[in-house]
């Protein structure tokens, strides 16, 4: 039997329904369109090769669907599972850009946010608030209509 979709808290809304997807496709846009820019984002050492970019054409799909998942299936989702399944895996998402993060800035520099670059803030300081709020909504921080019918 599926579960009714409770009210959704306006950050959550807000966060899921329109900024994220709109950060993930501007993820996707800069992977395709200035994939030299966007690699240096992710590490200062990385060197771009044009014969690589059919890999960040393919993370630029991947972020597509990110986006789309987003802003058009959790909205025509009626069923909270639906939203609850979607959160674990963009959690999971998450987590494992966080692992890429720590792994190329190392344990240093990765708990250190006062010596992250610019461009670390924008890479793994903005997968926070994310992280934060997936967790809170599994955890139905907020959703207190979801607590009774679950």
């Amino acid at each position: 039997m599926a579960s009714q979709l409770p009210h959704i808290p306006l950050v959550y809304r807000v966060f899921l329904l329109w900024l994220e997807p709109l950060m993930a496709f501007n993820g996707a846009i800069l992977c395709h369109f200035n994939a030299p820019w966007f690699l240096a984002t992710m590490s200062a050492a990385a060197v771009y090769k044009p014969d690589s970019q059919v890999i960040f054409d393919q993370l630029a799909a991947t972020y597509t669907l990110f986006a789309f998942n987003e802003a058009f299936v959790l909205r025509a989702a009626k069923d909270f599972k639906v939203w609850k399944t979607m959160m674990l895996g963009m959690l999971l998402c998450d987590t494992l850009h966080l692992y890429a993060a720590w792994g190329v800035l190392g344990t240093k520099v990765f708990l250190s946010p006062w010596l992250w670059r610019f461009e670390d803030w924008m890479a793994v300081g903005t997968l926070w608030v994310p992280v934060v709020l997936r967790i809170c909504f599994l955890q139905h921080v907020g959703i207190t209509e979801a607590k009774e019918k679950l």
